[in-house]
């Protein structure tokens, strides 16, 4: 009998080579199927689970020093501005973020223990993610950072209060580790929850979070983007009818707003650029000078200049009719017709009436894209507002009502000033007598600027 040929082994460096060359997909909670084998389950006890939202919520509201979304308690809105929807994408970046910071940090230090690193991400990481990844977390963020603003049910999380999260993650490591020893990565439970207490809070995804949370939440320079983007969702949502099968919703609001440039002692219609007349973004004490044409083509890059030439034209009109004696009224409409409609794909028609004293826009479009059409006119409206007051004031929109009537929704809204107070704002700010201060609308991806005197 001729001996049997040899077996041959991959050399262990070679196997622990191939587990490190590849990163673990990101696990989430839905249910496994075969099209998505990064689907897990949550496997510690619902305790463990809590007690680390509950700390997590409590050590983020401590790098956040504990200060309060103040400016989303909105009693006399009519739209409730949905806070975990914003939480959630923030936090969906946070988390991808640290996935990939603690893979590259564990590889990179234990390229000689890679089946451990598996293990390891396999296990007590990949709980920890379950965890993070789902409801529970952010509410008990927003219970910290907002109490009551939470759209979401108190969940069993909610109860489990009383530890750190060095503690709570000493739990998870050292419940897997005795619970599932053959998939346990080895090692001291407590350092491994060390190690990972220091990432989660201090590691770059952490700064980024609460960079993002000041920012986006914490500040004043977001409010007005949110509740567009809440009203529109809440709209959609509850209409009395089918939804379009093609996804293209139309949708009519009505501004109540005073263009001051338009009426400002501008006779000529050609001389009517809404995109260059000065625009100030922010608060009295916080805010950027552009022009229309320089924050609408870095806050909507897609839609911005469409819109835009829209009510330059429909305004040119109007201004052409007062001037010949009329009353002023303009229209203006997109369809597409113009080859544009591959710059701004989700949108199909803009239909702009302006009047003295209103605007009228008709939209039909996504979700999404009219999300970016009513945040832009709502910006465009405030920032060229005629202020009621001889100084400057501060001016945001309000959703005040909405109605559906045969298939159609219609939706009003009205500006709302306020007098900047006698002690604030910077001294070119306060020549600019009159003017109306766009609120609730980022400044920080624009470049800061002031009037030339």
């Amino acid at each position: 009998m001729s001996p049997s040929p040899s077996v041959t082994h991959e050399p262990a460096a070679d196997v622990d080579a191939t587990l490190l060359s590849i990163k673990p997909p990101l696990p989430n909670r839905r249910r496994r199927t075969a099209q998505s084998p990064n689907n897990a389950e949550v496997q510690i006890p619902p305790l463990i689970a809590g007690a680390i939202s509950a700390a997590f919520a409590t050590a983020l509201a401590d790098s956040l020093d504990n200060e309060l979304l103040t400016h989303y308690y909105l009693p006399e809105q009519k739209v409730h501005v949905n806070i975990d929807r914003v939480l959630d994408r923030l936090f969906s970046h946070f988390t991808h973020q640290l996935w990939d910071e603690l893979w590259q940090f564990y590889s990179d230090s234990n390229p000689e223990s890679a089946l451990q690193v598996r293990l390891l991400f396999d296990g007590p990481i990949c709980q920890l993610f379950l965890v993070l990844n789902g409801p529970e977390t952010p509410r008990c963020i927003l219970d910290r950072l907002g109490p009551g603003i939470s759209r979401r049910p108190a969940t069993w999380s909610s109860l489990a209060q009383g530890i750190d999260l060095t503690l709570a993650l000493q739990l998870l490591c050292r419940y897997w580790d005795r619970q599932f020893p053959a998939r346990s990565p080895r090692g001291s439970p407590d350092e491994i929850a060390r190690s990972l207490h220091g990432y989660i809070t201090t590691g770059n995804s952490a700064k980024s979070l609460v960079q993002k949370i000041r920012e986006v939440l914490i500040s004043p320079h977001y409010v007005q983007m949110h509740l567009m983007e809440s009203a529109v969702w809440d709209i959609v949502l509850n209409r009395q009818f089918p939804p379009p099968r093609d996804g293209f919703h139309i949708i009519q609001f009505r501004f109540e707003c005073q263009l001051f440039g338009p009426l400002d002692g501008i006779s000529d219609p050609q001389l009517v650029r809404m995109g260059s007349l000065p625009a100030v973004t922010g608060t009295a004490n916080d805010c950027i000078y552009t022009t229309v044409s320089e924050y609408i083509s870095t806050q909507w890059p897609k839609s911005g200049s469409l819109l835009l030439s829209c009510l330059e034209e429909a305004v040119q009109q109007a201004s052409a009719s007062c001037r010949g004696g009329n009353s002023f009224t303009g229209m203006s409409i997109w369809d597409g017709a113009d080859g544009k409609a591959a710059e701004c794909i989700g949108l199909r028609l803009l239909h702009l009436e302006v009047e003295d004293g209103s605007i009228r826009l008709s939209v039909s479009a996504w979700p999404h894209t009219m999300i970016d059409i009513l945040q832009q006119m709502a910006w465009t409206c405030a920032a060229l507002s005629a202020s009621p007051f001889p100084d400057i004031s501060e001016c945001i929109v309000e959703i005040s009502d909405w109605s559906f009537l045969d298939g159609s929704i219609y939706v009003d809204c009205s500006l709302s000033h306020r007098p900047v107070p006698a002690g604030d704002g910077a001294d070119w700010l306060k020549q600019l007598q009159g003017a109306a201060i766009a609120s609730g609308f980022p400044i920080s991806h624009h470049r800061p600027g002031r009037p030339i005197s």
